[in-house]
């Protein structure tokens, strides 16, 4: 009887989208109308992402932006260099992050961390996190995790490893050391630690694009929806027992352990008593979550993209080894900030996987507060808009053969719109952890060019592209690469 109810209800409400999503809305002017039926069946059919954005793209015309909509509800989309940067550059007074409702899961799970907050509490978390974060930035810590994961690899050259997966076992592991001095043992054994299982339960559900369009399903009585919760609760006390024992740590200077701390948990609770800030528990355990979906996720398919095109393309991999050799040396060393300056080669290659592949498609929404001017058009107030980073960095209008992986296009010294690039953000609200990002996965990769070479299986799925699943940030579809262990001279 209750999924009778449930088909029904699915039915109905399917049936007042695809009656209501043709329908240009009023009081939005002249601004460009496109049906967002196409994007929403191609997201249900779980296409690749890639086919998902050409419907987009062909859908929008060529306009700098375009409203859509999905039943009731309207966004307008900025898919232009020029609208992005006057969305952007708005003040937070003008255009503030879009908070998300309580009961919503998306809101239980990010709730108001740095990329979900406005006013006092985001300007007093990005005070106390800026010094913090740039404390953290240790390529040393960096490079001795990566020693840690090829003793983890040694054991498995020369068949087929999954680089997705593996990357996240390291990302999670600097994750846990910068984030809040904790070790999580995911290079110890090949079985994924319990709390790591845990989350990412809780992430698949938060990201499943049915659960995005049809968010009602999330408040039914449905077993999936009780797990859910109760994984979440796991994973919050998981992160209240860090909070609370720093705190402690740090009230009762235990052993001098709290002195002794650089992560970035210590160092934000640190200068919160020099400034005499009072820490929220809950809010630090948004920040912490928050920090670790950006830190996890995003920075594993960075390194899993640029390892697959190195793989794909021999030429890119023995250049970009060769330029590592010629600064640090033939033997596997741990690079220092000064090695990692003069790697440019090795940037661009970085600089290209985040604008074929940027791990956030699209940017969390903004919402005028009046009446606001984005390109040639006035966004009526109280409209959600989204920056679609995907679609400004395969623009043609601004990249040559947007589709063509080529880290060159990084060396030419020819001048982009600063906004045409945007795997990070851009603006006053750009990502706090992009230095971090970015230096981990120099240090990464300098030392896999050092210690492997990598190539593709001859019965790849991706021998053609790099297939990727459409969530709200992208994963790769079971990318393995074979590894044998280069010879030194």
């Amino acid at each position: 009887m209750f999924f009778f109810i449930f088909f029904i209800i699915l039915l109905i409400t399917i049936v007042y989208y695809v009656r209501n999503s043709n329908k240009t809305p009023k009081d939005f002017g002249n601004i460009p109308y496109v049906s967002g039926l196409p994007t929403m069946w191609a997201l249900i059919r779980q296409e690749p992402h890639d086919e998902v954005e050409k419907i987009m793209s062909k859908a929008s015309g060529g306009h700098e932006l375009y409203l859509t909509r999905f039943g009731p509800f309207k966004q307008i989309n900025v898919v232009s260099a020029e609208t992005a940067k006057d969305l952007l550059m708005a003040s937070e007074d003008v255009a503030p992050k879009v908070e998300y409702h309580p009961g919503s899961v998306f809101h239980s799970f990010f709730g108001k961390g740095l990329p979900f907050s406005n006013g006092d509490v985001w300007r007093t978390y990005r005070k106390l996190a800026t010094p913090a974060f740039n404390s953290a930035v240790n390529p040393d810590m960096v490079a001795k995790t990566n020693m840690d994961l090829f003793a983890y690899m040694d054991k498995n050259l020369h068949r087929p490893i999954e680089i997705f997966t593996l990357f996240q076992r390291i990302t999670i592991e600097i994750l846990g050391k910068m984030a809040f001095g904790y070790q999580f043992g995911c290079l110890k054994s090949s079985e994924t630690p319990h709390i790591i299982k845990v989350y990412k339960r809780v992430i698949t559900f938060v990201q499943s694009p049915i659960r995005i369009l049809f968010p009602f399903i999330n408040q039914l009585p449905l077993e999936s929806n009780r797990k859910f919760y109760a994984d979440l609760k796991e994973f919050d006390d998981f992160m209240f027992d860090i909070i609370e024992t720093r705190k402690d740590e740090m009230k009762n200077k235990i052993n001098n352990k709290f002195s002794n701390r650089d992560d970035l948990l210590s160092k934000i609770l640190e200068y919160a008593e020099q400034e005499r800030i009072y820490t929220d528990t809950k809010q630090l355990r948004d920040e912490l979550v928050n920090n670790f979906v950006a830190g996890h996720d995003t920075t594993s398919l960075a390194l899993t993209t640029s390892l697959y095109y190195l793989a794909r393309y021999p030429e890119m991999q023995e250049r970009a080894r060769s330029e590592v050799i010629s600064i640090m040396g033939d033997k596997l060393i741990l690079p220092t900030s000064e090695h990692l300056k003069e790697l440019k080669y090795l940037n661009a290659i970085i600089r290209e996987s985040l604008r074929v592949h940027p791990p956030s498609t699209v940017l969390n929404f903004r919402t005028p507060t009046k009446p606001l001017k984005v390109g040639s058009y006035v966004v009526p107030k109280d409209t959600w808009c989204i920056t679609n980073v995907w679609q400004i960095q395969h623009d043609p209008k601004y990249w040559d053969d947007p589709y063509r992986y080529d880290p060159d296009r990084f060396l030419s010294g020819e001048k982009k719109h600063p906004y045409s690039w945007i795997p990070f953000s851009a603006g006053h609200r750009g990502c706090i952890g992009q230095n971090f990002s970015i230096m981990e996965q120099r240090v990464t990769l300098s030392m896999f060019l050092l210690k492997y070479e990598w190539t593709l299986p001859k019965d790849s799925i991706h021998k053609e592209k790099m297939i990727l699943k459409s969530q709200f940030l992208l994963r790769p579809d079971n990318v393995e690469l074979i590894f044998t262990e280069r010879k030194q001279n």
